[in-house]
């Protein structure tokens, strides 16, 4: 299970590598608990592969998409929801731990980094507990 965590830690630093932001197509009226259900505490767990040692980004990223975000979140965190989504889609799945800590979030402009640090913080203070950003 710590490699699991070390993983999705791994994850959780790097999921807006190389962000260029908008056009995800995802609801805006999410409820908080189908929200906090994906986006929340250790929800990622589900998309990393124990057997095989494999984060799927790609599968996370379709069902933070399918969810969306609660109404009232700000337009800076439902930007950074939508680069994490976009960035995840884009990374694939089948992610090993190497694959992770390849990902080069240098190409992230610091404006989007604030974005998706914006999403995490809206994150945490909905759901209660730290999340994937």
């Amino acid at each position: 299970m710590k490699r699991v965590l070390s993983v999705a830690a791994l994850v959780l630093a790097g999921a807006s590598l190389t962000a260029c932001g908008g056009g995800v197509d995802a609801p805006t009226d999410a409820s908080k608990d189908d929200f906090c259900g994906v986006a929340g505490g250790t929800s990622v767990l589900e998309y990393f592969d124990e057997e095989n040692q494999e984060f799927n980004a790609k599968e996370y990223g379709d069902a933070l998409a399918e969810v969306g975000t609660p109404e009232g979140i700000s337009d800076d965190a439902r930007e950074g929801f939508e680069i994490a989504v976009k960035e995840l889609r884009d990374a694939g799945d089948g992610l090993s731990e190497d694959d992770l800590n390849d990902l080069d979030d240098d190409k992230i402009s610091e404006d989007d980094n604030d974005k998706v640090d914006a999403f995490g913080d809206y994150t945490s203070d909905t759901c209660g507990e730290e999340g994937m950003f």
